[in-house]
């Protein structure tokens, strides 16, 4: 239900024309000089002479004209006057609404998509805290879970309706899709025996989806270029002794096709049976060399240094980096000379001295290092400064311009090619080597599972102009899932492609800042909502044997590609 206030205990009495019921009070002033009060005066004696013209004997001819012409001109004014009272009028409007909206920031302040942001936001580069489920208040029952009326309506992010209803954790959604959608929020699914792989399990939504597997029952295998710190997130939730037997952690540098060819040869020979490939790990915005320097000390500390939880989250890759760097040249080195960023305190390391088909996975982290475009060598603590994390506890990034906002022209080759590689290159390659895995047990309820974007997507009325090369990738990512769904299914592989929703606002930090403060924004959704949305093909699967192939999927439904 999305109807309008009607109680006068939430709205106040007040109409979105901020007149009070439309009675203005007689002693508000209206322009510079003129009352309230007067104007009705004013009113009541043209009414009176209107009826009786007798008064007018006691002016004489020029005012009796004068009289006449100022009533004219109120009565039919000029283009010129027209036009500044129909300005007038439209500022009165706006200042009332905006009055009406910050009364209603106030309540929507109040749902849990905001507290959660408020509460978790981290000023350290400590791990996200443990997700605690989030429940409505206590005054909230069963069949009204509404928190507030509000006085200006508010569009729903995903069915586009007018709403006034805030539901208690969605402030941007209205009741019938909130309701939806918090229910898939906390969908679960048993994965007992279950494996799954997914790319990208670090931070945000492949972190999040990590946790929702795991609690599940899945064994899990990540990959991140930054497997200790991952690891360090994971052991540090409050559940982690329970699942911690059941997560595997891997290196890996999407961008370096050979070693993501030999982890999949790698996982053939290590898993017995492979059921849901989630391809998460994407490029979307690059960072420079320097956004990374602050992870590179702990992933460089032997493994011995670690707390034993760690320890067991990386056994595995930790076996395949200790069988795979000692060669006939000897041991990769751990560190090449030569100073980054113009003097800064970590040291670059050069392409030659990683020059091994495995780069990417033996020295996932040290490649997040090599200098490849001109903006590795030019961005140092000004815009990365040392100590200051967002709330995913990543570093801030304070640069003025990223490649967001970039056009066709203003794009780098370098960049070009990575996001292809990590975007598209990289789930094909692992969809493709890993099939005879998930081929190996006779189940037929496999999914595969291709992160994408709304960006990707041909079918919209609108497109902008800027970060093409990111559109192009996910464009091609969504080409596969059109094109390989219809064969893999034949073999019991259910292949989609799923829409995040939109959980990041991409723009630099100040645009972004200056969003929220100017015109309130927030993102509709966050990583959990995302992290719900690209499992829920296996989920629904599993739990209704209904299984989805072939699709592009945006907030669990079918949409155009």
């Amino acid at each position: 239900m999305n109807d309008p206030p009607t109680d006068s205990s939430e709205s106040d009495g007040a109409t979105p024309n901020g007149t009070n019921g439309g009675q203005p009070k007689a002693d508000s002033v209206v322009g510079d000089q003129v009352t309230v009060a007067e104007l009705l005066a004013a009113i009541k004696t043209l009414e009176s002479v209107a009826d009786d013209r007798s008064p007018l004997l006691q002016l004489d001819k020029g005012q009796i004209a004068q009289l006449l012409k100022a009533a004219g001109r109120v009565a039919h004014p000029g283009r010129a006057a027209r036009r500044q009272l129909i300005r007038a009028q439209r500022s009165a409007r706006k200042v009332a609404t905006e009055e009406l909206r910050a009364q209603d920031e106030t309540q929507l302040q109040r749902t849990g998509i905001r507290r959660q942001t408020q509460s978790n936001r981290s000023l350290a580069g400590a791990p996200p805290r443990p997700s605690a489920e989030i429940l409505p208040p206590p005054a909230v029952s069963a069949s009204d879970k509404s928190i507030a009326i509000l006085q200006v309506p508010r569009n729903c992010y995903i069915c586009k309706r007018d709403f006034h209803r805030v539901h208690f954790f969605y402030d941007s959604l209205c009741e019938d899709c909130a309701e939806f959608n918090w229910q898939k929020r906390n969908q679960l699914a048993d994965l007992r025996e279950k494996t799954v792989l997914l790319t990208g399990g670090r931070v945000k939504i492949g972190f999040e989806a990590a946790l929702k597997l795991l609690r599940c029952g899945a064994n899990l295998v990540i990959t991140t270029r930054f497997p200790r710190d991952a690891a360090d997130r994971f052991a540090a939730q409050a559940d982690s002794e329970q699942w911690s037997n059941r997560l595997s952690i891997y290196g890996l540098d999407l961008r370096h096709s050979q070693s993501v060819e030999a982890f999949a040869r790698h996982l053939c020979t290590q898993l017995p049976r492979l059921d849901f490939i989630l391809n998460n790990a994407c490029q979307t915005v690059r960072r420079p060399i320097g956004f990374y320097e602050h992870l590179m000390e702990r992933e460089r500390q032997s493994t011995h240094a670690l707390p034993l939880l760690q320890r067991e989250f990386l056994a595995g890759y930790d076996n395949f980096v200790d069988s795979h760097t000692t060669t006939a040249s000897g041991r990769l080195p751990a560190r090449a000379t030569g100073e980054l960023n113009g003097g800064r305190g970590n040291q670059e390391a050069t392409v030659s001295s990683l020059a091994t088909q495995l780069a990417g996975m033996v020295r996932a982290a040290e490649l997040s290092q090599v200098a490849l475009a001109d903006e590795d060598r030019q961005h140092g603590y000004e815009v990365f400064p040392t100590g200051q994390y967002d709330s995913d506890s990543q570093q801030v990034d304070l640069r003025q311009r990223n490649s967001w906002r970039l056009k066709l022209a203003d794009i780098s080759t370098v960049e070009l090619l990575e996001v292809q590689l990590v975007n598209a290159i990289a789930p094909f390659l692992l969809n493709a080597r890993l099939k005879p895995l998930m081929m190996r047990t006779p189940s037929p309820e496999k999914h595969i599972v291709n992160v994408s974007a709304m960006e990707g997507v041909f079918y919209r009325a609108f497109k902008r102009d800027t970060h093409p090369h990111t559109n192009m990738a996910k464009a091609a990512l969504n080409m596969m899932t059109r094109t390989s769904a219809v064969d893999y299914v034949k073999d019991g592989i259910y292949m989609n492609s799923v829409d995040t929703g939109w959980i990041t606002d991409e723009d630099p930090i100040e645009i972004t800042r200056r969003k929220e403060q100017e015109l309130g924004f927030r993102t509709p959704l966050d990583a959990i909502d995302a992290a719900a949305r690209i499992c829920d093909p296996y989920f629904h699967g599993l739990n209704t044997g209904e299984h989805t192939w072939g699709k592009f999927l945006k907030d669990y439904q079918v949409s155009n590609w």
